[in-house]
């Protein structure tokens, strides 16, 4: 793309970003606003229409799970324009590893963001603003929404263009040293431990079942617990992953979840 190409596609996904959470879901998280963001750039990679294929490919990359807190999402529109700019100019590049570094940088940036927006900015923007609230000025709620829209706005912006040019450095220089094969390795682990982390702190599960035995109570829960500490969450997150796989419908497996917790907890097995 040329300059005037890529100051119009990064106009278009600084404005998509704002929505980039309007579809969340638990499935995919912001996956289909990620790809609504990044539309006006799959547009200007493959604008002939022999290109579909690998246009096609590219929205596939970004419909997985993603998930950055909103006011800093464009970290990841940036670096991801960068690596798919990458990939439609050299048909060797190794696409695994955008959803590689996609999973990497999701709990990084959205620590970062979390801490700085959703407790800083918004703590001092509503201090501002209820104390002209508590004064009876209606500019008070205004001033809030102006305050941390504002700095959302510069983040945003910032970001974008500073993760592209960043990350269209790091590409160009990991893919000649054999450093990004590497990156990819290490972004992959990351990502496991990230999914391993959140099953084990998330997901809650154990039986409620117990018999008395000679000198006490056994319960059912203390074999799993012996064989492995949150063995049980671990099992359900890859059956409900394998269904997602199969192409099960992820709402009556949300259902069935529901409806087997309240019936174990009934009859007093969970």
């Amino acid at each position: 793309m040329n300059d005037e190409t890529k100051k119009r596609v990064f106009k278009k996904i600084f404005v998509k970003s704002w929505a980039v959470g309007a579809a969340y879901n638990n499935v995919r998280g912001q996956g289909h606003g990620c790809v609504y963001s990044l539309y006006p750039l799959f547009d200007a990679l493959y604008p002939k229409p022999e290109d579909l294929d690998k246009k096609v490919e590219a929205i596939k990359r970004h419909k997985v799970f993603y998930n950055i807190t909103p006011q800093v999402n464009t970290v990841g529109l940036g670096l991801f324009s960068a690596l798919e700019e990458q990939i439609a100019e050299d048909d060797t590049f190794d696409k695994s590893s955008v959803n590689a570094i996609k999973a990497s940088i999701m709990g990084p940036a959205s620590g970062i963001g979390d801490a700085l927006f959703q407790v800083t900015i918004k703590l001092v923007a509503a201090s501002i603003g209820l104390g002209l609230a508590y004064s009876g000025s209606p500019i008070g709620g205004l001033l809030f929404f102006v305050i941390f829209n504002t700095c959302s706005f510069v983040a945003r912006r910032y970001l974008l263009d500073l993760s592209y040019n960043s990350g269209e450095r790091l590409v160009e220089a990991a893919q000649e040293s054999g450093l990004l094969k590497m990156l990819t390795e290490a972004a992959s682990v990351i990502g496991m431990l990230m999914i391993g982390s959140m099953v084990a702190t998330t997901v809650k599960f154990t039986f409620g079942f117990s018999w008395d035995v000679a000198g006490g109570t056994v319960t059912l829960q203390s074999f799993f617990d012996a064989l492995m500490p949150n063995f049980l969450p671990l099992i359900i997150t890859l059956l409900v992953a394998y269904a997602l796989r199969k192409k099960a419908n992820a709402n009556i497996l949300m259902v069935a979840i529901i409806i087997i917790s309240i019936l174990g907890k009934w009859i007093g097995l969970f």
